[in-house]
């Protein structure tokens, strides 16, 4: 699938995906999650691939919510393409590196979780701000128990408290940081420095496979409902629809 905010290139080894929709700060529509999944499942001949947000406001802000309010059939949407992005980067045989960098929110935060490393900018603000709208992220609390503990992935859903770059490296949750005023660079450096140790990383990728625990698809599988749930009880939409008449 394709869309028009999702562009990719091939060079050198490495496919960069990039998260192109600045007008809404980088905000996923359903479309946008199967067609990010497509671009990290189709990069055959490629040895890594890294995804990125364009411009100054962050990576991403994670799910269009404007889209929650079209209708049952586009919370749907969403469920689906939060799973797609899930299953192309948990089943992915290339490592997957994010560039994250200013607001990191939401299903942003669960592509950086799903990722095997994270380049942060030092103005990363990096969090789950679903819990002001009433709305607990199920799907997102099981992406980051792939990085996190249980009990640390639900104080970060349920509190919506944000994290800086340093805090989200010293909980395991970036592997790198670069300042923001040479991040490109800074990126650049860091994923040829992976591409050239690929043969390493997939000794360690695989050696993460083999861990106990239950399939992080698996778990979202079971989770899915309560999104659903959550979403119709009486007063979520409303406060949606009262944060995007005021914004």
């Amino acid at each position: 699938m394709t869309d028009q905010f999702i562009r990719w290139e091939d060079r050198d080894g490495i496919r960069s995906i990039t998260i192109d929709r600045t007008e809404k700060a980088n905000a996923l529509t359903a479309g946008m999650m199967v067609a990010l999944a497509d671009a990290v499942r189709t990069a055959d001949d490629m040895k890594l691939v890294l995804i990125e947000g364009r411009g100054t406001a962050g990576f991403s802000a994670g799910a269009d919510i404007a889209e929650f309010l079209q209708g049952g059939d586009y919370l749907e949407r969403q469920e689906e393409g939060l799973k797609a992005i899930v299953t192309s980067l948990a089943t992915s045989p290339r490592p997957v590196i994010a560039a994250i960098h200013g607001r990191t929110l939401g299903a942003g935060v669960l592509i950086a979780s799903m990722c095997d490393l994270a380049i942060a900018a030092d103005n990363l603000a990096f969090g789950l701000p679903e819990i002001r709208f009433n709305m607990y992220p199920v799907i997102v609390q099981a992406a980051l128990e792939e990085k996190v503990s249980e009990a640390l992935a639900f104080q970060l859903c349920a509190t919506g408290r944000l994290l800086d770059a340093v805090e989200a490296r010293s909980l395991g949750l970036i592997s790198d940081i670069v300042p923001v005023a040479s991040f490109a660079a800074g990126v650049a450096e860091r994923s040829a420095f992976y591409r050239d140790r690929i043969e390493a990383l997939q000794i360690g990728r695989r050696a993460k496979a083999k861990r106990d625990g239950s399939d992080v698809q698996a778990r979202i599988a079971r989770l899915a409902p309560l999104m659903h749930e959550n979403f119709n009880r009486p007063g979520v939409r409303e406060t949606i629809a009262r944060y995007l008449k005021a914004r």
